[in-house]
């Protein structure tokens, strides 16, 4: 491709993005950088002792360096003392007895690296007297304050005009007061592309433009609002959203980043969600205890949606084979709060992980009683289909069971009491010997092992083979070298969960999971327990197969069982045989099990033994203090769970009641940041002490009070926690109808009256986020397939993106599904996505960055994403009819929403025509091709006024 260089500078503008990283921030000190120093320094460098003159546990002292000065030079690991002393570079050596692990030493050194911040917690100190205070601190605060219900603002004069609903009355009232008022009302052509990639990340086509610029009544733009939250790319829109919030991804990551298997349905559920404006209550609610909940199933997959919720539990990134798989379990849940936390509460609860929290009012004891709640639960990758069409055939195929029971009668197992065998078990504890009351102390999961499925002990092919489920036992402490279970069984497993871990694999952990496929004999699978003594362990038996399992007992010992062969079980099979009526039988046991539907695989969360967790004192999961009961954070006055489960039911409870402080007030503030670029409080994800007070107090609670408990209708909508209701009340307001420009008197008043817009005197530009600039692209081009739901696409990679657990690379234009349907594997993220501050998903981020470096440019320009789809725009701009004029205005009105300018058209067709010459023939398609990937790379393409 030859462009000439001028032309391209005649119509080209272009910006660029980093790739997104972990931020190195205050949080990140908080949450990574303090704990390290809390356990490994501040016994000779704190408040009590300071060797060498340095003090570690504030940040004044800290500044003050030591003996020989400042530890630290931010910006630069090379020059900083701290970091040679851990790295053991010099010959002082810190700690001195014994090196800190290599993951400890980076996350110092990325810390330096950043600018060694550290939040000021002197005032913070001398505001408590030096004592952690947490109730005087939820009394102090604005964010643990109980919502209200403020009275609206009275307008007067020409701001009383201007306003269009109570948004307005309150912000008018504080930009009068500052001598300011709103910027002009938006051209239609910009406000209709503005609403349209707000509300679906799609643009308007041509025709919808047209049709919008005819329309002159009154209710026009609220007419293509309420269509476009109708519009199935709403929910696909504004659950990309959420899936930040959650860090969605499909891989663990770590090294050879495993798949999480089916987090695809997670991901579409979200979507469902959005489009059918499930109550937020209700959709918090199934996040957290969707398994405790009668099931809400889609209309039209029948899936039960309440509890794929859950799965957003374990959306984190996790490692095959830790060498301490306590301090992983410790890890993953710490993601688990931390995300639960940023999310729903907009509060940073992990800080409190090592210490109780520096800033705001939430106790250490308040970490470990959630803590407590997630080590009570289990991962189950259920199957989440309508049981209905299964339970039917089951039904019958009962009776056929049982008529041919009757004529060939099966033989119970028997346990076998050999001398030898019966000395030995006279040694062990008994974990399980299972009768007829098994299910009041194993969890049983799936149709395989439902109730009612017969006495004895479980057996999953009893009715068919064809189903499919779990087994789980109570979770135990071990204390003994082995557990022996005897099993039967074929294409079955058995594993035994050592602190949640579910990646189980070699070298340190393959031991623990067992195959089970020696068919009906009894036979002993041995759990070598020596390794783990003292640590929380589950055992569960999978049949998620077209196999089958049994268990007769389960018993701990200290020895090995003796080796001898077992009595027979009955096969889920029914017996062969030459006579016509049992060859019938047979037949139709056949025909009935292939009627029974496939399971609808996805992972969720279930309720396990429901145990507290006792403090890590200082996030030390070896030094545990004291008990903390599970319970909610201790400032919103709700007692501790009582319950023998989880206490997640419990937990969302307190969540969505509405005297919480927090979830109304978050929620609301996200919808705002994403109408208006920024929201009332900036730092969405943290409305504690160290994020933004808000910039409008009052709006914020008018706005969480109106969500949780309407006053008023909007557009004949009056139901409480639905979103969809808040996006029109927000959309429908003069101020998110105004210009992004203003007028140069109102200009420069505010200079000094608000620089930073904090009081919307304008509409603010917004970069469009890297899913919704690839849509658009695919928009242009015709590529894009409106399909939704599904498996992800897998991504396309580059010769570059190397590495274990590489996939296969997908097709270059994703098959053209929308961007939220490409898979997201940690380790192989979309350079293009990555240049415009995609996510990095392991933790929370409600606010992405937008950044403006080269590399944006670079990929706009070289991408062959880019370039492919610049090629199919031009093929479909030379097939419709038209003159080089047409077909330029066309482009603009696809790329821009609005026609060019003389100027812009004039410049347009003499770039065909140039590009034409170099190209040998008239109006060459690579000519307009060239056209159509200047135009992408016009800044106007990824930005919205």
């Amino acid at each position: 491709m030859r462009i000439s260089t001028a032309a391209v500078l005649t119509l080209l503008t272009s910006t660029a993005l980093s790739r997104a990283a972990e931020p190195v921030n205050n949080e990140y000190f908080e949450s990574k950088v303090r704990p390290i120093l809390v356990a490994n320094c501040v016994n000779c460098h704190g408040a009590t002792k300071q060797k060498g003159g340095l003090r570690l546990d504030a940040k004044a002292e800290f500044a003050k360096g030591g003996d020989n000065g400042p530890v630290v030079v931010p910006g630069d690991p090379a020059k900083s003392l701290l970091v040679k002393t851990v790295a053991y570079e010099d010959d002082t050596k810190m700690p001195p007895k014994g090196k800190l692990t290599d993951a400890e030493i980076a996350v110092l050194t990325a810390w330096v690296k950043g600018g060694a911040p550290w939040p000021d917690d002197g005032a913070i100190a001398k505001e408590a007297g030096d004592k952690f205070d947490l109730h005087a601190r939820a009394k102090t605060h604005w964010s643990f304050q109980p919502v209200r219900r403020p009275a609206v603002p009275e307008l007067t004069g020409a701001a009383k005009s201007v306003a269009a609903n109570e948004i307005d009355r309150f912000l008018l009232a504080k930009l009068g007061a500052a001598g300011l008022t709103y910027a002009r009302p938006a051209e239609k052509r910009t406000l209709l592309r503005r609403v349209y990639l707000d509300l679906t990340g799609l643009p308007p086509s041509p025709a919808e433009i047209d049709a919008f610029l005819k329309d002159e009544s009154p209710r026009a733009f609220e007419k293509v609002v309420d269509r476009l939250l109708a519009s199935p790319a709403y929910g696909e829109r504004w659950g990309r959203h959420w899936l930040d919030l959650v860090r969605y991804a499909e891989t663990h990551g770590h090294e050879f980043d495993f798949e999480i298997p089916d987090a695809w349905r997670y991901r579409d559920y979200v979507i469902r969600a959005f489009n059918a404006d499930v109550p937020f209550d209700r959709f918090l609610t199934e996040h957290v205890a969707g398994d405790l909940l009668p099931p809400r199933r889609d209309p039209k997959s029948g899936v039960n949606d309440a509890l794929i919720a859950t799965g957003f539990w374990w959306l984190g990134e996790a490692k095959h084979s830790p060498v301490d798989s306590r301090a992983e379990f410790a890890d993953r849940t710490d993601n688990q709060i931390d995300v639960f936390g940023k999310t729903v509460l907009g509060l940073t609860i992990s800080c409190a992980r090592c210490h109780d929290h520096k800033f705001d009012a939430i106790a250490t004891k308040d970490y470990y009683a959630l803590f407590g709640v997630l080590s009570s639960s289990r991962y189950n990758r259920a199957d989440v289909s309508d049981p209905v069409p299964a339970v039917k055939v089951l039904g019958e195929l009962k009776a056929v069971r049982a008529e041919l029971a009757a004529r060939v009668p099966v033989t119970k197992a028997e346990v076998p009491s050999s001398p030898q065998l019966g000395a030995w078990r006279e040694k062990t504890v008994a974990f399980e010997l299972f009768g007829p009351d098994w299910r009041k102390r194993w969890d049983a999961d799936g149709l395989a092992f439902r109730p009612g499925a017969g006495e004895g002990f479980p057996h999953s092919g009893r009715e068919a083979g064809k189903l499919i489920g779990a087994l789980r036992s109570p979770t135990f402490t071990i204390d003994k070298p082995f557990l022996a279970v005897r099993t039967a069984g074929r294409d079955a497993r058995a594993r035994l969960i050592l602190n949640g871990l579910q990646l189980i694999q070699d070298p340190i952990y393959g031991g623990l999971a067992q195959g089970i496929n020696h068919g009906s004999e009894l036979r002993w699978t041995v759990f070598d327990l020596r390794m783990w003594k003292g640590q929380p362990a589950y055992l569960e038996l999978i049949d998620d197969g077209a196999g089958w399992v049994a268990i007769s007992e389960a018993r701990f010992a200290d020895t090995l069982p003796p080796g001898e062969a077992g009595p027979q079980v009955p096969l889920p099979d029914p017996p062969a045989s030459d006579d016509p009526e049992l060859k019938r039988l047979r037949d139709r046991v056949r025909e009935l099990e292939a009627k029974i539907p496939a399971p609808q695989r996805a992972p969720t969360i279930r309720d396990g033994t429901g145990l507290n967790e006792h403090v890590f004192v200082r996030g030390n999961h070896k030094t545990l203090g004291v008990e903390a009961p599970r319970a909610t954070l201790e400032a919103f006055g709700q007692p501790p769970f009582s319950g023998p489960g989880s206490g997640r039911l419990e937990l969302a409870r307190t969540l969505t009641d509405p005297s919480n402080p927090l979830v109304a007030r978050v929620i609301v503030n996200r919808l705002w940041k994403h109408h208006f670029g920024e929201g009332i409080v900036r730092s969405p994800d943290d409305f504690g002490r160290q994020g933004q007070a808000p910039t409008h107090p009052d709006l914020l609670d008018w706005l969480a009070r109106e969500l949780v408990a309407p006053e008023r209708t909007t557009g004949g909508d009056a139901r409480p926690w639905s979103l969809k209701r808040m996006h029109k009340l927000m959309v429908l307001s003069a101020a998110y109808q105004q210009a992004s420009r203003t007028t140069p008197d109102q200009a420069a008043k505010a200079v000094t009256a608000d620089p930073q817009n904090k009081l919307l005197h304008r509409q603010n530009v917004k970069r469009l986020e890297a899913e919704a600039i690839r849509d658009s692209i695919l928009v242009a081009s015709g590529r894009i397939d409106p399909k939704m739901e599904g498996p992800g696409v897998l991504p396309h990679l580059t010769e570059h993106q190397a590495g274990r657990g590489r996939p296969g690379s997908g097709p270059l234009d994703g098959n053209g599904r929308r961007s939220v349907y490409l898979q997201v594997r940690r380790n192989f993220i979309s350079p293009m996505f990555s240049a415009f501050d995609y996510p990095t998903p392991f933790t929370t981020i409600g606010r992405r960055t937008a950044s403006n470096v080269p590399a944006q440019a670079l990929v706009m320009l070289n991408n062959p994403f880019v370039i492919q789809q610049a090629e199919l725009w031009a093929k479909r701009v030379l097939a419709a009819p038209g003159s080089a004029e047409d077909r330029v205005r066309g482009m603009y009105a696809t790329a821009f929403g609005r026609p060019p300018t003389q100027d812009e058209l004039a410049a347009a067709t003499g770039f065909v025509a140039e590009q034409s010459k170099e190209y040998g023939r008239p109006d060459d398609p690579k000519a307009w091709s060239d056209l159509a990937h200047v135009l992408f790379n016009a800044k106007e393409f990824i930005f919205v006024e």
